[in-house]
């Protein structure tokens, strides 16, 4: 993964920095095993999106299926799921496609992070299901993990997907363009923070070989990673969700939340109290 993003970014960097950033965009990095202190899994979303809306974190219990913590949007026309872990440990985060690939169409018929989430316990069954055809998301990308492996999905239009790392004892990151080769084609528009988050994301993962939540928590704050705004309606970094999960044993969810005319607040859980109801969820803002 690292190889490939290093050799995508560094093509095209160049062609787009001139260029403004797309207006809906998100960071994903994750690592596991060795590249984590104490093993296990570390996963983390900024989320970045215009200021138009609030974010919430629930928890969904569906008819069928396992329940789920989520990172959920209201009050905009994309409402819904943006990150979220169920209750075997199964975590994902996404992020937005180039622009051009966001028409509707794109997207009828295709699989919600939630729904996912309610059906399957692990990356390993999660895949495998893929594989199958049980499940395809629209032009997008998806960031999984558990307490033993994580891996990153491209997918694009037509149920087209490739698989672009998963490793059990090393480090991932996407941003909002396409890495795997036969996908890049589709790399068009305005690129120009994708490629700089892309290539920062990857020189901070790099710069030890070892992460600890600290680490993650110092990376959603990096200048380049967490965003501003240039200007009042512009897409800023909303929230920083950050998971660290043991190979064996409970997770703790680290959460930054930047609503809309609300102060920047920072908290941490562990997802155990969450699911128990332990924690009032309508005082998370």
């Amino acid at each position: 993964m690292r190889n490939l993003a290093r050799l995508v970014c560094a093509t095209l960097i160049m062609a787009f920095m001139s260029a403004p950033g797309v207006a809906a965009a998100c960071t994903l990095w994750a690592g596991a095993g060795e590249s984590v202190a104490g093993g296990g899994t570390l996963i983390a979303k900024n989320r970045d999106w215009a200021p138009d809306h609030q974010q919430q974190i629930r928890l969904i219990t569906p008819k069928r299926g396992y329940r789920l913590i989520a990172l959920y949007a209201v009050g905009n026309r994309h409402e819904g799921t943006k990150a979220g872990i169920n209750e075997k440990g199964l975590v994902a985060v996404s992020a937005s496609p180039p622009r051009h690939l966001a028409a509707r169409e794109n997207y009828q018929g295709k699989t919600s992070m939630r729904t996912m989430l309610t059906r399957y316990d692990s990356v390993a069954a999660a895949l495998e299901a893929l594989d199958r055809g049980e499940w395809v998301c629209g032009p997008e990308y998806l960031m999984l993990a558990d307490g033993k492996e994580v891996a990153c999905i491209e997918f694009a239009a037509g149920g087209a997907y490739e698989v672009v790392a998963r490793t059990a004892a090393g480090v991932a990151f996407h941003t909002n363009h396409y890495l795997a080769p036969r996908l890049a084609d589709l790399n068009k528009g305005k690129l120009a923070s994708s490629m700089k988050r892309c290539a920062r994301i990857e020189e901070l993962l790099a710069d030890k070989a070892v992460h600890d939540t600290d680490d993650f928590r110092r990376y959603s704050a990096d200048s380049v990673l967490w965003r501003t705004g240039d200007a009042p309606a512009a897409a800023r970094t909303l929230a920083s969700w950050i998971i660290r999960q043991p190979r064996d044993g409970s997770a703790i969810l680290y959460l930054k939340m930047a609503n809309p005319g609300m102060p920047v607040a920072e908290y941490e859980f562990a997802v155990d109290d969450l699911f128990a109801g332990r924690v009032d969820l309508a005082r998370i803002e």
